[in-house]
């Protein structure tokens, strides 16, 4: 989020274009998936969960700070490929101590609360480091103990960065709910190891419709979403005429106001409607993306700033919904002693799309066919409804192939 804060300011001091600040945002970020997700997503079926949270979490706030220390197109997309530790590590961790912790019926809204974390932090990284550049801009440089001279962006990656060791730390002290049973000899053991790669595979080839339709739909959901987030402030700031900081502020509200109607709202929502069960949860997500399609396609569009600034809530409730359902799905249907794993898999394949391509997606539509001004702006009304559209779809596919597990 703060590279899509400070475009302007990274593009000026590295002498990059748009679409080297989307592969900034999106590929270097997405690489990391490509390598490492699925066999942490094994590891995690198999360890200390909240422990590989916490090195997780200690691995991208490192990351995060060496970007404040980048002087170079290189150097930031190396130092934003350690950032991608966090999703291949929290996220599969995350879903799967959820599912051992709160009974099915009330999975929606648990998975809602913990995606809120995302909004709330994507909301608060606009925000502060909106109001960080604001306070230090008048310097060129800045003197920092330990990091030497600075910018004011990279200062602003610094401050976002270190606070997660102290995250990392807190997490040591949070034990993992891994379902526990008695054997005769009275010592605890788990209830269900980490099953072969053969089962997984099994799994995955016998249900395939369901869970390729899911992660596709969400994926083009993410594409919608990350093409169109990450240039929401230079959309602001190209086409509105607004400063750093106000920008900062607007974003940042209305993500945590979409993310708090959609992943709380949504969750407790889908727990009720249809008796939460799998299917009533997938047809709910492609009936709110496919609404949606609409404030997805008009928010860039609309000359004033409040009504775009309405119509994108509307826009990312919908996607924020999806978010808290999707996982707790999949964690309802995948067979234990495999959910991380298949976690990973869905993670890895809606971030390589979403997160890998969506950014690039938007700069290189603006750069080929709205280049100059504010384009960019016309390049979100494409992306957005595009993705939402062939997510409905799938979701209703999805549904139709959404056969919980014998319990």
């Amino acid at each position: 989020m703060i590279v899509g804060l400070l475009v302007d300011q990274i593009k000026a001091d590295l002498d990059i274009t748009d679409t080297q600040v989307s592969l900034i945002q999106g590929l270097s970020f997405a690489i990391f998936f490509t390598l490492a997700s699925i066999p942490i997503g094994r590891l995690i079926d198999r360890v200390h969960r909240t422990k590989a949270v916490a090195a997780g979490i200690t691995a991208w706030s490192l990351a995060t700070v060496a970007c404040g220390q980048a002087s170079s197109f290189i150097g930031l997309f190396i130092a934003r490929m350690g950032v991608g530790v966090g999703e291949a590590v929290l996220s599969p961790a995350a879903y799967s101590i959820i599912a051992d912790s709160f009974p099915r019926r009330r999975l929606g809204l648990a998975m809602g609360i913990f995606g809120l974390g995302s909004a709330t932090g994507a909301g608060l990284a606009f925000m502060i480091g909106g109001a960080v550049v604001a306070l230090v801009a008048q310097a060129d440089t800045m003197v920092l103990p330990l990091f030497g001279e600075v910018r004011p962006w990279q200062f602003a990656f610094i401050i976002a960065g270190l606070p997660g060791l102290l995250i990392a730390l807190a997490f040591l002290f949070i034990p993992d709910p891994r379902p526990l049973e008695q054997q005769h000899t009275g010592q605890p053991v788990p209830k269900a190891e980490a099953l072969p790669w053969s089962a997984v595979r099994a799994e995955l080839r016998s249900k395939s419709r369901f869970y390729w339709s899911v992660f596709g739909g969400v994926a083009a959901v993410n594409l919608s979403v990350l093409g169109t987030v990450n240039w929401l402030p230079a959309m602001y700031m190209r086409g509105f005429g607004t400063d750093l900081s106000t920008t900062g502020y607007i974003a940042g509200a209305m993500l945590i106001a979409g993310g708090l109607l959609g992943m709380v709202g949504g969750g407790a929502v889908m727990d009720r409607i249809g008796g939460g069960v799998p299917s009533a949860r997938l047809r709910f997500c492609a009936m709110a993306v496919g609404l949606a399609a609409i404030p997805a396609m008009a928010f860039p569009l609309v000359p004033d700033i409040w009504l775009a600034g309405l119509l994108f809530v509307a826009f990312f409730t919908a996607a924020a919904a999806v978010v808290s359902a999707a996982p707790s799905v999949l964690q309802e249907i995948a067979p234990a002693g495999m959910r991380a794993t298949i976690a990973a898999a869905y993670v890895f394949v809606i971030n390589a799309v979403g997160i890998g391509l969506g950014p690039s997606v938007t700069a290189a539509l603006a750069d080929a066919f709205f280049a100059g001004g504010d384009g960019i702006r016309n390049a979100m009304a494409i992306v957005a409804p595009f993705g939402y559209a062939i997510g409905a779809a799938l979701f209703f596919v999805a549904a139709r192939h959404a056969n919980p597990r014998s319990q």
